[in-house]
């Protein structure tokens, strides 16, 4: 792999999919306005930096949510598959967010 990686602001993500085909096979099943974005918007001026989700979408959400979630993929998962969470996820997922958890009966 080269030392330095660059590329144009007009790159296509198939371009990027020739090293990064799990990011781009994700994003590219997705259904979230992600899918629209090219990789050169989120990981733009250098290669592999990845980007806060706070340096497009500001803070969304409110303080007590943000105190319960500190951390964006706790509810919606990665940049590259918003809101989907396969199988093996799954446990994460509902460890992140309590109210998704099943009802246990008492003793």
């Amino acid at each position: 792999m080269p030392t330095a990686v660059t590329y144009a602001s007009d790159t296509s993500n198939k371009m990027c999919a020739s090293c990064h085909k799990k990011a781009y096979d994700l994003l590219a099943a997705s259904d979230a306005k992600h899918k629209a974005v090219a990789c050169v918007t989120c990981h733009k001026e250098k290669h592999k930096m990845v980007p806060t989700c706070q340096s497009c979408h500001g803070t969304p959400h409110p303080a007590g949510m943000l105190a319960k979630f500190a951390k964006c993929g706790d509810c919606h998962n990665i940049a590259h598959n918003l809101n989907h969470w396969d199988a093996a996820q799954k446990g994460t997922a509902a460890t992140a967010a309590p109210h998704a958890k099943k009802a246990t009966k008492k003793k």
